[in-house]
């Protein structure tokens, strides 16, 4: 079988479902894209009616000390800005040996992030990933396994994500490798690749995102466990490169059988996106994992930015 085929079958599998899952919610994924309009994000407030109680207006010419708004700035919007996200691939086009299913390359997949207040939301290290991290670290698609939630679905509903969404093929800007064969665009990136998308954010907030690293088992990417700052208090929103806050784990649920690029259970090559073993295991930085395979560093692999908009 030659290596296009099995970049073909990784788009039919993963990449396909990535596309059909992810063109049914960048409406409403929170994620401004290249192609795509986000929400504005701007909160509601409640205001005071201000009359002080039996009183009104005090001898005719004023307003009584009790009729002003109460409490401090809950008469005022929350102060929010936006800010643009760029995930560039800048690994090497021949990291692995050129016989691997990637030719050697690492591809990075389309993915889901979220702005939070305390820890990144997308797994707690020493824990077992979530079903959506699952999907997403096995085969590449933000939006779960067929039938089940995805990691795009799970930070929409945790009560400590303020913003959230996926990160997709309408959001590529830039892709001139074209690893899967196919279209530019299609997922996933090659080096040289980038996705941007924007995101809403307050004083305080951080920002976590995870993608797969592909060729894999079951490596992503992400933030670490505190994420990116994003807005310190006290400060103006970040305006630099954040790839700092970046780290490589490994998911703990798939054995690392193979070296990367060659296990028939690792996308690109597997022919399903829920194919292999059950590891069991929790998730771990992937320097914690001794499988005796070459991985690059973070920062060789991804290249993180935020500006203000």
């Amino acid at each position: 079988m030659t290596d296009r085929d099995t970049r073909r079958r990784f788009l039919t599998t993963s990449g396909g479902l990535v596309t059909l899952g992810l063109a049914g919610c960048l409406g409403d994924g929170g994620s401004d894209g290249a192609d795509a309009n986000g929400d504005d994000g701007m909160d509601g407030n409640d205001t005071d009616d201000g009359m002080d109680e039996g009183d009104g207006m005090d001898d005719g010419d004023g307003m009584d000390e009790g009729d002003e708004m109460d409490g401090d700035g809950d008469d005022e919007m929350t102060e929010s800005a936006t800010v643009r996200v760029r995930i560039e691939n800048v690994a090497s086009a021949e990291f692995y040996p050129a016989d691997t299913s990637t030719d050697g390359a690492v591809w990075v997949t389309p993915g889901a992030y979220a702005v939070h207040e305390g820890g990144n939301p997308i797994y707690e290290l020493g824990e077992p990933a979530s079903v959506g991290l699952e999907a997403l670290a096995e085969a590449g698609p933000p939006t779960g396994f067929e039938g089940e939630d995805g990691l795009v679905d799970e930070l929409g509903a945790s009560t400590d994500v303020r913003d959230s969404g996926p990160y997709t093929p309408a959001d590529t800007v830039a892709d001139p490798n074209d690893p899967t064969g196919e279209v530019p665009g299609a997922p996933p990136i090659a080096p040289g690749g980038a996705f941007e998308f924007e995101a809403t954010v307050a004083p305080g907030q951080r920002l976590s995102f995870a993608s797969m690293f592909v060729p894999s088992n079951d490596v992503f990417v992400s933030t670490g466990e505190d994420g990116a700052a994003l807005w310190p208090e006290g400060g103006d929103p970040v305006d630099g490169d954040v790839t700092d806050a970046v780290s490589l784990f490994d998911a703990g649920t798939e054995p690392n059988a193979e070296a990367p690029g060659t296990g028939p259970d690792q996308a690109p090559a597997q022919d399903a996106p829920d194919q292999g073993d059950d590891e069991g295991g929790s998730v771990r930085r992937l320097s914690d994992v001794d499988d005796g395979h070459e991985y690059p560093a973070a920062e060789d692999v991804v290249q993180v930015t935020v500006t203000p908009t």
